[in-house]
């Protein structure tokens, strides 16, 4: 028994280095090496994908535009998913409830309520100056 052990040992460490240099043992090796990089490679184009969607969902749902007529002043969290909003629309400014799936005009102010001052700076305007203070600081 011990010598069938011995000869099946002998026949697979033989066999080894011959499948290795053998034109079958390399091509499934380059097939391998391959399909590892066809792996990665559509990972890669699946999470630039996520990325790119991600980016385009921020730029379409608009963000703050400059010379719009309508702004949110102010908003206070009042329950779980109820706010009151304070919006500036045009001359007006209306006192608003949010609650998921209804809003409702609580008071219309035709004076404004909050005085709605203009930035005089642009925000990367601002994060420049800022950007700058703090890198003289660290020289």
């Amino acid at each position: 028994m011990s010598a069938v052990r011995f000869g099946v040992l002998a026949l697979l460490v033989s066999a080894s280095p011959a499948l290795a240099t053998s034109p079958v043992g390399a091509a499934a090796a380059e097939s391998d090496a391959g399909s590892a990089v066809r792996v990665f490679a559509s990972l890669a184009v699946v999470i630039a994908l996520i990325f790119a969607a991600s980016w385009l969902m921020r730029r379409l749902q608009g963000g703050v535009r400059s010379g719009g007529h309508l702004r949110c002043i102010e908003s206070v969290a009042v329950g779980m998913k109820e706010r009151v909003v304070l919006v500036q629309a045009g001359d007006r400014q209306l006192l608003l409830g949010v609650a998921p799936g209804n809003v409702r005009t609580l008071h219309v102010f035709d004076q404004p309520l909050v005085a709605t001052a203009q930035p005089t700076t642009s925000p990367a305007t601002a994060f420049r100056s800022v950007l700058s203070q703090w890198r003289g600081a660290a020289s």
